[in-house]
C-alpha cells in the first residue's frame, strides 16, 4: 500500500507519557505516520474494535514497556483472557503479521518488582523476548534516549535485509486506513473552487509555466525525510565509529553524508541512498506528481526520488530526464531537470559538502540556462522552503527575470517574508489544492 509508514503505537499511558510524546514528534519529524490511542476519534466503534481496526491499517508495531503491565479489561475479549490492553496490542500485532520493534525501559534499582502489576510486566517482557529474536528488542533509559533509538530502529528497518522483506509483505496486505484522502474528483480539496492568479492559470493552460519542486512534494508518497535519511547515516557510520555523533541539524544532511562518504566510501552512500528512497514494498507517484507532469512541461527539481519520472511514465507524457547543471541543445520541450542529480549517478549527484561546493562553480551555467526557461513563462514553487544555500543564491542571481508563485501556510508571517525576499508571490493555499483546481480547470 502506497503512503507513510504507519506505526502504531503501544505502550501503558500513565508511566510513559512523556516517551510515548517525544517518540510521535521525532516519527512526524521523521515523515512516518505514528498512530497512538491518544490521536483515536470516535467512530462508533467499541475502543477494542477502533484499536484492532488501527493495527489492521499499520506495517510496524511499536511496543514500548515502562514500569506497568497497565490496565486489564474487566469486560470484553480482553478481561476472558485476562491480560492488559497493550499486551492485547501486541498479540493482535502478531496475529496480524506486523514486524514488531520492542522498547524496555530499564527500571531503576529497587523499582517494584513484587507486585502482580509487577510480575505480570517482566512476563509479558519475558514471553517478547522470547517469541522471535529477530525483534531486535532495544533498552532505553530517557524519553530523548528512547525517540532516538525509535527512529533509528525504523529506518533500520529500510536497509536490513530481513527486515525489509517483512515490510514489503506487510505494506501488500496492511488495510488502507479508515480515512484515507483521495486527491480526484471526489475530494472536497480538489472540487472547491479556488481564486487562483489569472497570470498561473493562464500560462498553465498555454503551456508555458514552470514548476519548481522540492522534497515537500514527495513526503505524502512515504519517503523518509532528511532527518530520517541522517539518522540512518550516523546510525551506519556508528557501526565504523562507535563514539560518532551526528552534526548538529543546522549542518544538514550534507555534513552526515560528508562524514559517511569518508568512512564508508562514496559507492556505499550511493547505494545505501538508493536503499532508502526505494521503500519496501515499492513507492508510487503522488497525485500532486500526476498533476504536475499533467499541467507543467518544464519541471525543474532538486529531488532524488524517481516519483516524477515514474508519473510521466504512468502518463506517457513526452518529458525528457535532464541530471545535472547543464540542459541539452537543443533545449527539449518538456523535461524533468533534476539539477542536484540522482543517486544513480555519481557524476551530478548533490548530497556532500564536497559536491555542494563543485555545485557552486555551475552557478554561472544554471543561471545562463535557467534564464530562458524562466522568462517563457510563471513559475510556481511546490514543496520546497527554499533555503538551500546553493538554490537561494542562484535565486538571487535570477530575482527580476522571473514572475513566481509559491503556495504558503495561511497567516505564516514568516513564510510570507520568505516568500516576498526572493521575488516571489505568496498563495495562502495548500499546494494539492493549487494543483487539483488548475488539472479540474484545464482537463
Amino acid at each position: 500500500m502506497p503512503g507513510r509508514l504507519r506505526i502504531f503505537i503501544s505502550s501503558t499511558m500513565e508511566d510513559l507519557e512523556n516517551e510515548r510524546d517525544m517518540v510521535v514528534d521525532r516519527l512526524q519529524n521523521a515523515n512516518f505516520e505514528p498512530v497512538n490511542a491518544e490521536g483515536f476519534t470516535p467512530n462508533g466503534s467499541t475502543s477494542w474494535d477502533r484499536i484492532l481496526q488501527e493495527i489492521e491499517t499499520c506495517h510496524v508495531f511499536m511496543l514500548l514497556s515502562g514500569l506497568r503491565y497497565g490496565w486489564v479489561p474487566t469486560t470484553g475479549p480482553l478481561s476472558e483472557k485476562r491480560i492488559s490492553v497493550t499486551h492485547g496490542e501486541y498479540l493482535a500485532a502478531r496475529d496480524q503479521g506486523l514486524p514488531v520493534l520492542p522498547f524496555f525501559k530499564i527500571l531503576k534499582y529497587g523499582s517494584d518488582s513484587a507486585s502482580d502489576d509487577a510480575k505480570a510486566r517482566d512476563a509479558f517482557r519475558q514471553q517478547v523476548g522470547d517469541w522471535d529474536k529477530a525483534q531486535f528488542r532495544t533498552e532505553f533509559i530517557t524519553a530523548r534516549d528512547l525517540a532516538e533509538k525509535a527512529v533509528a530502529s525504523v529506518t533500520r528497518m529500510l536497509t536490513d535485509e530481513f527486515l525489509r522483506d517483512q515490510l514489503a509483505k506487510r505494506r501488500e496486505t496492511a488495510s488502507p486506513p479508515p480515512a484515507l484522502q483521495r486527491f480526484d474528483k471526489c475530494s472536497p480539496a480538489y472540487a472547491a473552487p479556488l481564486e487562483l492568479p489569472a497570470g498561473l492559470t493562464t500560462a498553465v493552460a498555454e503551456g508555458r509555466a514552470v514548476l519548481w519542486a522540492g522534497s515537500g512534494i514527495s513526503m505524502p508518497a512515504g519517503l523518509p525525510s532528511a532527518s530520517a535519511l541522517g539518522a540512518e547515516m550516523a546510525r551506519s557510520i556508528q557501526e565504523s565509529v562507535a563514539d560518532y555523533i551526528a552534526p548538529p541539524v543546522g549542518s544538514g544532511i550534507a555534513s552526515v553524508a560528508s562524514d559517511f562518504e569518508m568512512v564508508l566510501g562514496r559507492p556505499f552512500l550511493l547505494a545505501r541512498l538508493l536503499e532508502l528512497l526505494n521503500l519496501p514494498g515499492g513507492v508510487k507517484p503522488t497525485p500532486q506528481h500526476l498533476a504536475a507532469v499533467a499541467l507543467f512541461p518544464r519541471i525543474i527539481t532538486t529531488n532524488y526520488d524517481g516519483l516524477f519520472e515514474s508519473a510521466a511514465q504512468q502518463l506517457n507524457s513526452g518529458h525528457a530526464l535532464v541530471l545535472g547543471p547543464n540542459l541539452p541543445e537543443p533545449v527539449p520541450e518538456k523535461f524533468i531537470w533534476k539539477i542536484h542529480g540522482d543517486p544513480s549517478r555519481s557524476d551530478v549527484l548533490v548530497v556532500s559538502e564536497a559536491d555542494i561546493e563543485e555545485f557552486g562553480t555551475f552557478t554561472s551555467t544554471l543561471v545562463a540556462n535557467l534564464r530562458p526557461v524562466l522568462s517563457r513563462g510563471p513559475l510556481l514553487i511546490a514543496g520546497t522552503s527554499l533555503r538551500d544555500p546553493s538554490i537561494m543564491r542562484l535565486f538571487h542571481e535570477l530575482r527580476g527575470g522571473y514572475q513566481g508563485y509559491w503556495p504558503v501556510p495561511a497567516g505564516n508571517p514568516l513564510a510570507v517574508a520568505r516568500c516576498k525576499a526572493m521575488g516571489l508571490q505568496p498563495l495562502p493555499l495548500l499546494l494539492e489544492d493549487v494543483l487539483g483546481a488548475l488539472r479540474r480547470r484545464w482537463e
